[in-house]
């Protein structure tokens, strides 16, 4: 039986907006399944795995939405533009950071596919993570499809960058008490690149 790549990619797309809509509603560790269905869309092995858009004779010819303009300078230190940190407060004065996804349309730049994969997206000292890093080890690693008994270095730093000095926030309300770190960053990531994947014309162009 011949498989029908569209109707394919229509159900990776149909799921990977319920995945966004869920993590949306709270529950941050869909994120995970995003990068599963992103790696089925893109990633293409030399053993095994052949790409979505591989079979749809796409991977060449179209371009991903970006929201990360341009590539950092080759020694920068620090790079985190793809999310962004917000802080709430509360009726009662107590306040809170939000880390979020920007999911904001009009600061999207196509790019073609493999440059999109392999585009560096966030940097802490000598870690560099591009959108692939960041979606194999979610998938591969951290439990989309698989479970390793420990993460890859670089993505278990962004997992972790509160814990190691970076990205803490104090309570507006005291802003002499103690500092909390802000964690599961690299769930965030993986959000906004869903929300690349499913504002890439091109791509959704491909299911008709």
């Amino acid at each position: 039986m011949n498989v029908d790549f569209k109707a394919a990619l229509r159900d990776q797309l149909t799921f990977l907006c319920s995945s966004c809509a869920s993590f949306d509603a709270g529950n941050k560790r869909e994120a995970v399944r995003i990068a599963t269905i992103v790696r089925i869309l893109l990633h293409d092995s030399r053993k095994s795995s052949v790409s979505l858009l591989t079979h749809l004779g796409a991977k060449e010819s179209i371009s991903l939405s970006s929201s990360v303009e341009g590539e950092p300078h080759p020694s920068a230190p620090f790079m985190t533009t793809m999310v962004r940190t917000t802080f709430r407060v509360d009726a009662e004065g107590k306040g809170s950071t939000v880390y979020g996804a920007p999911l904001d349309a009009r600061y999207l730049l196509p790019m073609p596919v493999d440059a999109w994969w392999s585009q560096v997206v966030y940097i802490l000292g000598q870690v560099r993570c591009t959108r692939k890093s960041l979606v194999l080890d979610a998938a591969d690693k951290d439990g989309g499809a698989h479970v390793d008994a420990a993460l890859a270095p670089d993505y278990a730093t962004i997992a972790t960058t509160g814990e190691r000095g970076w990205w803490h926030y104090k309570q507006p309300n005291d802003p002499d008490g103690p500092s909390y770190p802000v964690m599961d960053v690299h769930l965030f990531y993986l959000r906004q690149i869903g929300f690349e994947v499913m504002n890439s014309p091109e791509l959704l162009a491909l299911t008709v």
